[in-house]
């Protein structure tokens, strides 16, 4: 195979790998490369739907997952699944709409969500626009601050909501602020809107299905005492304000951190919840163990051969099951890494070992942890518990899943192991640790 014919096949395989978003399986050309039983023979998503479909008037449904498990692809399909059974569904990305960065308080939620249902609404036959009748709503409550100038006319309400949203720390004050003067007056007014439009939307009693996604990675993005506070704001939205996100003749999916369920194990029973699911990492391996579990390699094989059939003539089968295995059953982790490899200096194919080896470690996360963290990571990997204690709280399990330093599987029960690539480097570092001896007393001790 000359140059250019190798630099043409690794371009196609670069721009056949999809990592930018998830699959939409609405779509014909995504639902090809959808492959199905990736996280076991359970499927989770079937359990959600029929107690949607079973359920009367509203409910709330809580969907967790480890990002990157392929979470949002399923709840597309469930998007398409209940479209199937003449269910209203739509679909928003919170991440659109809020500052992931900061704190999120229940006025920015509510706006964020509303706006974001009202955005993929569109126009339905009635005497106002959607768009029109959030407007009446934020106008008649004052909660959009009067600075912000708002057109029901002038386009997407996206456009003039969004930017101010992620941007704009003093708008979002001034939600918090008008909410608190307000609560009740404005949680009761929201609930109207939400059944008015509710009732346009489902002129013959169809049910309505609302898919709210990424609030997962809330607690994740950030650093230090920046990710304990928005962590503690969304325990707080969801535990102190959680009555207000039960909204009137909707079903409601929230996508939430599994830690904000072990933490508060009565919040299903709070928010009247039919189905919890989860969706753990890909099971790659055997449970609690390092040992592979073949069936989900081929899985995702299958996941890799459906995007780029040819793969196999840029790398060998060796090589793939390593970067499947060293990725952990995180699916994005393994595409970008994929992607890292193939854009190596390559000359002859298939890739050399190199590329492989450069591209899992910019995958692997950082060392940089510290020295009590290493010994209760080196627990973890022994038990494949969480090893929770008076210094290890679920908050930094929850930090160490959003990073991927530890990785959540569920074959029957959930257990729990450290990244593999750094599964040796925590075990020798925990040893060393150990062995190291105690520091010598003071002079004059006894």
């Amino acid at each position: 195979m000359t140059e250019a014919e190798i630099d043409a096949l690794l371009t196609r395989f670069h721009n056949a790998l999809r990592i930018e978003g998830p699959l939409d399986v609405n779509l014909a050309s995504d639902a090809a490369l959808y492959v199905s039983g990736l996280h076991g023979s359970r499927d989770a998503v079937g359990s959600l739907r029929r107690d949607i479909l079973r359920t009367e008037g509203g409910g709330v449904f809580l969907f967790t997952g480890q990002s990157g498990s392929g979470k949002s692809t399923e709840l597309h399909r469930l998007q398409r699944d209940l479209r199937a059974r003449d269910c209203k569904v739509y679909y928003v990305d919170l991440q659109e709409w809020l500052n992931f960065n900061e704190p999120v308080s229940l006025s920015s939620f509510l706006v964020s969500l509303l706006s974001g249902w009202v955005d993929q609404v569109g126009t339905v036959a009635a005497q106002r626009t959607p768009a029109e009748r959030l407007l009446t709503f934020f106008t008649r409550t004052r909660l959009i601050p009067e600075s912000i100038k708002l057109d029901a006319g002038a386009g997407p309400l996206k456009g003039q909501i969004q930017l101010a949203m992620q941007t704009d720390a003093n708008f979002r004050r001034s939600l918090e602020a008008n909410l608190r003067r307000q609560l009740s007056s404005i949680v009761q007014q929201a609930h109207d809107f939400v059944a008015e439009l509710k009732s346009d939307l489902c002129p013959h009693g169809e049910k309505c299905v609302l898919l709210a996604d990424s609030i997962e990675k809330m607690a994740g993005i950030g650093i230090g005492e920046s990710a304990q506070a928005v962590y503690d704001s969304v325990q707080q939205l969801f535990v102190g304000d959680g009555s207000a996100l039960k909204l009137p003749g909707l079903h409601v999916v929230y996508s939430v951190s599994p830690f904000l369920l072990e933490q508060n194990n009565q919040l299903p029973a709070v928010l009247g919840t039919g189905a919890v699911v989860t969706m753990p990492s890909v099971l790659v391996f055997q449970r609690n163990s390092s040992e592979p579990d073949l069936q989900g390699v081929e899985a995702v094989t299958e996941l890799v051969a459906r995007r780029f059939p040819p793969w196999v003539d840029v790398f060998t089968p060796a090589q793939l099951q390593r970067l499947i295995l060293n990725t952990g059953g995180d699916l994005r982790e393994l595409l970008r890494a994929v992607r890292v490899a193939i854009n190596e200096d390559i000359e002859a194919l298939p890739v050399p070992e190199a590329a492989v080896d450069q591209a899992l470690a910019s995958v692997r996360p950082p060392k940089t942890i510290p020295a009590e963290h290493v010994a209760w990571l080196a627990r973890l990997e022994a038990s494949h518990d969480c090893e929770l204690g008076d210094k290890i709280d679920a908050r930094v399990l929850q930090r160490y899943l959003a990073t991927k330093h530890v990785l959540v599987y569920l074959n029957g029960e959930p257990w729990y192991a450290v990244h593999p690539l750094l599964r040796d480097w925590v075990a020798e570092r925990a040893a060393r640790q150990a062995a190291a001896p105690a520091a010598a007393p003071p002079a004059g001790a006894t």
